[in-house]
């Protein structure tokens, strides 16, 4: 038989069938089983590793915030962590479910089930914890109470309740300093007879304390339980991942021995293959056009550019099998391309809030190499970007930020050892703070890593701390304002009683020369006593100012007399006026008492001989500067802070009443302006006061004066008050001047005596602060739609600035500050004449 070209391609055609179809099988076999095995390991091996590990991250992560459930402070923090902690476990729990080994699944759950069990408890220790500080702070608050009921008891009387107060302040104290004050409460008790409820207190402090030690040993016991619950999930979740990575191991074998076969059975058959290619080039060139469709999709896919959704190839052989796993394979590859861009986004997202946070943050290993840090790091310890490298040694990079001389405290602002805080950092969190003799503070926080190492924040708290001291100090100044204004106002009934009647006994004609005596000196002490209660009011800002505008350089050259009299021949004095034309808005009384002051108190400070320069300049923009400069001893840091106390004075008993600074300070922030102490030991004091210009230099303010009160006098007066020695020498003024008057302690009795009197009467006058329901604004307010005739006079030992800004009244009525002098008695009433 003759080979022909036809023969020749029937031949190499069928060889080229069997050749094709053997290689279809093979390949068709070897990728059926690879893609069983990869459909195998992504089914059921990738999402067991990953929900194991999520799973050990997620106990990690409870753990780590256990803590934060542990130092809670206040019940709704408390609340807010435990509901955290507990959609953490939540979350790990479901992940849990999701394993499909059971006996691991059983395994994690349990160690679950114990980290849950001790996360409850240590929420009840934090719990009673709170509860137990609360009646804590409530024994304190009674014991305080308690201890100032017994601060005037005769000092040589053994007073307990002292001692029991201050362990109450200490006991927060480590607790060989709170049993030695158990110890010396218990000895004092015991020399007591007779003292049950003090020994009853002792007690229940001791219980209280020994309470706090259980619970804060539960909590610790508790947390590192969960540290060990966490670790032995971890190890747990680490064996699994290990027998996986076996069967891993022995499925990438099988699959490569496979591969292999089919590579050598797929290489053999090719190459007899490539023998029958020109045969089979029409069949080929089909297989070639489908080909180019698969290749021009994966050049679209190369490029990022957009390609058909679907691959039209409908082949029911390899050809149509590999577009299939094309399809799906270019689905895989767009899905890891997002995933990519996600995780690009989430790195420089990472990145950005690494370096953005306003906390300093480094990262060392466990061989104590650093391995990351911040640009807040470089900051706060004032590192340039060069010193640091990443494998420098923990005390190197310690070395650099020893440039500057510190102290490492812990909370309770003791020394430790930094050495052995080292040390702890790798096993425990640990914080302390850095206190830097230039004044800066620097917080550390270090959490040991679950691999090793350490990770520490680092927070600049100077500029908190500062803002936290000027706040203690205001809140300070303020209570104590409100407490000297009240002991203004009940000085000033005191005052208006007492001036009242020395006034009616000026009155008597027949007084002795000897009496006449004794009067002006009692007069002269009254006076002293109005002057000390407008300092009271000066510091608590509520003081009547008179404010005008004045040339404050001309206002101090008329005082330079006065000041070199004033102060020591030793010192020198002088004044240094640099802004001769400028104005400001202020009461010139007060500020000349405020400088005077502020003189006197510089000369104290200098013991021998210095001098005092009283400075004046534009400061900033819109302000005058004020600067009292001496060359004294100066202040001690210590003092500083007291120094604007009211009755707070380093001079000895007698030589001082505590009230120079601050009521200047008191009348400088009334009137708008600012004050400033810099002292330090032996380098003197400056004191600088401010004030913005006046808007307007030709404007005066006229000094407030009293307006004359006419009534008729032939209708009598009515005086209601509720301090009866107040109201009887308001009674006896009137009278001395030949008037009717009737007197009434509160403004019920007036109200109920006008209203059965057919005629009114010519003068009211009330206080406003009555002691009844009804106060005096209510009574003349009631009196008047009755008697719109009736002149009505307000008095009260309060300004109205402060009746109508804290009390809310509103004031329309004539009112005059008491004591009532009589001069200021001749203002209101200048028709009545002498007595």
């Amino acid at each position: 038989m003759r080979w022909t070209l036809q023969n020749q391609a029937l031949l190499a055609f069928g060889i080229g069938i069997c050749l094709v179809a053997g290689l279809i099988l093979v390949t068709w076999h070897s990728l059926n089983q690879t893609r069983s095995a990869v459909n195998e390991f992504e089914g059921l091996l990738i999402p067991e590793i990953r929900n194991a590990l999520t799973l050990s991250e997620e106990a990690a992560q409870i753990v780590a915030m256990a803590p934060y459930l542990a130092s809670a402070g206040r019940p709704m923090q408390l609340q807010t962590e435990r509901q955290r902690l507990s959609h953490r476990y939540e979350l790990a729990y479901s992940l849990s479910e999701q394993l499909q080994n059971p006996e691991v699944r059983e395994q994690l759950q349990a160690s679950l089930a114990d980290i849950r069990a001790d996360l409850n408890r240590l929420a009840d220790l934090v719990n009673d914890e709170l509860f137990l500080r609360e009646d804590l702070f409530a024994a304190q608050f009674e014991v305080d109470q308690r201890a100032r009921a017994r601060s005037g008891v005769d000092r040589a009387t053994l007073d307990p309740w002292p001692s029991l107060q201050r362990f109450y302040l200490s006991i927060t104290h480590p607790d060989q300093y709170v049993d030695r004050s158990l110890q010396e409460l218990g000895s004092l008790a015991s020399t007591l007879p007779g003292r049950d409820d003090y020994r009853d207190w002792l007690t229940l402090a001791a219980d209280d304390h020994r309470q706090l030690q259980r619970i804060e040993q539960g909590k610790a016991f508790l947390l590192a339980r969960l540290r060990a619950h966490s670790e032995q999930l971890t190890q747990q979740t680490n064996n699994f991942a290990t027998d996986i990575q076996n069967v891993v191991l022995g499925q990438q074998q099988t699959v490569s021995a496979q591969v292999t076969r089919a590579l050598v059975l797929t290489v053999g058959l090719a190459l007899v293959l490539m023998a029958a290619i020109g045969v089979h080039y029409a069949n080929n060139r089909r297989l070639t056009r489908d080909l180019a469709v698969v290749i021009e999709d994966m050049g679209y896919l190369s490029r990022g550019e957009a390609a058909p959704a679907h691959i039209a190839i409908k082949r029911r052989d390899e050809i149509g099998d590999l577009a299939a796993a094309y399809d799906i394979f270019r689905d895989h590859a767009r899905a890891a391309e997002r995933t990519s861009q996600e995780l690009d986004a989430q790195k420089t997202l990472l990145e950005t809030t690494f370096n953005q946070i306003q906390d300093g943050l480094s990262v060392f290993s466990a061989e104590g190499e650093l391995v990351t840090w911040n640009r807040r790091y470089l900051e706060i310890f004032d590192f340039a970007p060069d010193q640091l490298r990443p494998g420098m040694r923990l005390d190197e990079v310690q070395r650099l930020m020893s440039r500057k001389r510190f102290r490492n405290l812990n909370l309770q602002q003791e020394s430790i050892d930094i050495q052995s805080l080292n040390e702890a950092r790798h096993r425990s969190v640990q914080s302390f703070e850095r206190h830097y003799d230039d004044g800066q503070i620097v917080e550390f926080r270090s959490q040991p890593m679950p691999n090793g190492g350490f990770v520490t924040l680092y927070s600049d708290l100077t500029e908190r701390r500062v803002a936290e001291q000027q706040l203690q100090q205001s809140q300070k100044m303020e209570v104590l304002g409100q407490l000297t204004g009240g002991v203004a106002h009940d000085f000033n009934n005191l005052l208006a009683a007492l001036m009242g009647n020395l006034q009616l006994l000026d009155q008597l004609p027949d007084l002795s020369e000897r009496g006449r005596k004794y009067l002006e000196r009692a007069l002269n002490v009254s006076e002293r006593g109005a002057q000390l209660v407008q300092r009271l009011l000066a510091f608590s800002r509520k003081q009547r100012l008179r404010p005008e505008v004045v040339v404050v350089d001309e206002v101090l050259a008329g005082m330079a007399e006065l000041l070199e009299y004033s102060v020591s021949g030793r010192i020198q004095l002088d004044l240094d006026l640099g802004a001769p034309e400028a104005t400001i808005d202020i009461d010139p009384s007060q500020l000349e008492n405020a400088i005077l002051n502020l003189a006197l108190n510089s000369a104290a400070a200098i013991p021998s001989s210095g001098h005092i320069r009283i400075q004046t300049r534009l400061g900033a923009p819109g302000r005058l500067v004020i600067r009292v400069i001496d060359t004294g001893t100066g202040i001690p840091p210590s003092m500083q802070k007291r120094v604007l106390e009211p009755f707070f004075t380093t001079k000895p008993a007698g030589q001082g009443s505590g009230l120079g600074l601050s009521t200047v300070y008191g009348f400088v922030q009334q009137s708008g302006g600012d004050f400033q102490l810099e002292s330090a030991p032996r380098q003197g004091t400056t004191i600088t006061l401010s004030w913005p210009l006046a808007q307007d230099a030709g404007t005066d303010h006229p000094a407030a004066a009293l307006d004359p009160l006419p009534f008729d006098t032939t209708r009598g007066v009515a005086i209601v008050e509720d301090d009866r020695s107040v109201r009887d020498a308001l009674v006896d003024l009137f009278e001395a001047r030949g008037l009717d008057v009737v007197g009434f302690e509160h403004g019920e009795h007036f109200i109920d005596w006008a209203r059965h009197r057919d005629a009114a009467v010519g003068l009211l006058v009330s206080d406003v602060n009555l002691g009844g329901h009804l106060t005096g604004l209510d009574v003349v307010t009631m009196a008047h739609s009755c008697w719109p005739e009736t002149t009505c006079l307000l008095m009260s030992g309060l300004p109205r600035a402060m009746l109508e800004r804290e009390l809310g009244l509103d004031i329309h009525w004539p009112l005059v500050q008491k004591p009532l002098t009589a001069a200021m008695f001749r203002e209101l009433f200048p028709g009545l004449g002498p007595a």
